[in-house]
């Protein structure tokens, strides 16, 4: 599954373009904040927005992509987005509520009769004194840098992150599109896989090594150069028996 840093960064990338001379706040309140956290979520997963309204497409929702169109948060107290998926023919309809101090988030497949969601309290999830939040402006326009911190202070907890993404899995995708999640559950196994087989690979051996030679650091340790290797002792019967009958001739020689 996709981790909170990148979740939290698919946010920082989803909010509009903010005007230079524009001194409202980009992010203001908490259901605002679920909100982007779940289409950051729903966008990691392969969800493509095409507007806010099923029967409304909005064509530059998907030209600005990852940038949300500017009026995605101009719902009061209600917000709603549209999506589909290549995996799948049903459109994705998701409304997120304020309910008192509760946040309501809901999902309805177009062509599925039933609906999924969750509820959590709100205080659970967002930390309040990290709102409002404004991207930094700078005399050459935006500086997004610190965008990702100022939007990870907005919730409580990395568990808090965590439990918003767990619950739009099991609560939403799994019942609405079964087939996304076992897809998504099958890409995390080849991934461990893979890991696990980079983990077992002996040191010094890359992927296109030959397995039936040994991986030896080079110089082998302990042998010695080609000039001090000791010379391999002569042949018997070669030089000996040379010098054999030298001695014997010699031998003659004196007692003629």
């Amino acid at each position: 599954m996709t981790s909170n840093a990148a979740i939290v960064q698919g946010m920082a990338d989803a909010l509009p373009t903010h005007q230079k001379d524009d001194d409202s706040s980009d992010l203001a309140s908490s259901y605002e904040a679920v909100a982007l956290l779940v289409h950051a979520h729903l966008a990691s997963l392969g969800f493509r927005l095409f507007g806010f309204d099923e029967e409304k497409p909005l064509p530059e929702a998907e030209s600005l992509a990852p940038r949300l169109p500017p009026q995605w948060n101009n719902g009061l107290g209600s917000l709603s987005f549209a999506y589909k998926h290549k995996m799948s023919s049903m459109d994705l309809l998701l409304r997120i509520d304020r309910m008192g101090t509760k946040v309501s988030v809901r999902g309805f497949a177009i062509g599925h009769d039933k609906i999924h969601g969750f509820e959590r309290p709100i205080r659970d999830i967002v930390n309040s004194k990290g709102l409002p939040v404004k991207i930094t402006m700078t005399d050459a326009g935006e500086d997004r840098s610190d965008l990702p911190e100022k939007l990870k202070k907005v919730f409580a907890s990395e568990d808090a992150i965590k439990s918003v993404l767990d619950a739009v899995m099991t609560e939403i995708i799994q019942k609405l599109y079964p087939s996304l999640d076992e897809n998504d559950r099958s890409t995390d196994r080849a991934e461990a896989n893979e890991r696990l087989r980079e983990e077992r690979r002996p040191p010094n051996v890359g992927p296109f090594s030959d397995p039936s030679q040994p991986s030896v650091p080079y110089p082998r340790p302990g042998l010695l150069p080609e000039a001090a290797r000791p010379r391999p002792p002569a042949p018997v019967g070669d030089f000996p028996l040379q010098a054999s009958k030298t001695n014997t001739r010699s031998t003659a020689r004196a007692a003629a």
